[in-house]
């Protein structure tokens, strides 16, 4: 984006902040520097067999990845990423205290209350843990993991109602009103 987008003149590369959400916050956790221990899997697999990430990797036969050497975090890590919010990382519980040490750019952290894909302790509760600087921390009352997704269309819900279905009393658009302005906030306060 900030060499071949057309609109790269509209991005300061001194201001640089990334979000990620599940998925999305793993892969934010490594590019500010933090490095994962994949010999956590398969321990947590075996404790856990019905967990999001254990039925995926039962159903493709994949074999948990060696464990990073902590040392070599700074291979993923992008230095122009000054800022970062993250909510609901997978795979959380691979960073432990070491393996975030290298983490030291503010974060803003959000966790479900009742996230059933990602539950707690295990993921966004292990990153705060362990992040050597405390987060900015959002617990959402009566979320559940895809409420952190925009609202659905009528026609996506149709088609995708796990993704769509919030638990009763939770208002998701409304929640997204809370969620955008305390994101927009954060980047604003801290890439300043």
């Amino acid at each position: 984006m900030l060499t071949e987008w057309p609109d790269r003149a509209r991005i300061d590369p001194e201001h640089i902040g990334a979000f990620g959400f599940s998925a999305g916050g793993f892969t934010v956790l490594a590019a500010i520097g933090g490095a994962p221990d994949f010999s956590k899997i398969r321990p947590h697999c075996e404790a856990h067999p019905d967990y999001f990430e254990c039925t995926l990797n039962k159903r493709a036969a994949i074999a948990p990845p060696p464990a990073a050497d902590a040392s070599d975090a700074n291979s993923f890590r992008d230095p122009r990423i000054k800022t970062a919010v993250i909510a609901a990382p997978a795979l959380g519980y691979t960073f432990d205290r070491e393996g975030l040490d290298p983490v030291t750019i503010p974060i803003q952290l959000w966790s479900a209350e009742f996230d059933h894909i990602l539950p707690a302790p295990d993921y966004a509760d292990s990153v705060r843990a362990n992040l050597p600087r405390p987060p900015e921390f959002h617990l959402v009352a009566k979320a559940d993991h895809f409420d952190f997704l925009a609202p659905c269309s009528a026609e996506l819900a149709k088609i995708a109602p796990d993704i769509c279905q919030s638990i009763a009393g939770f208002d998701r658009e409304e929640f997204h009103q809370r969620f955008n302005a305390e994101v927009v906030r954060f980047f604003h306060e801290t890439l300043q």
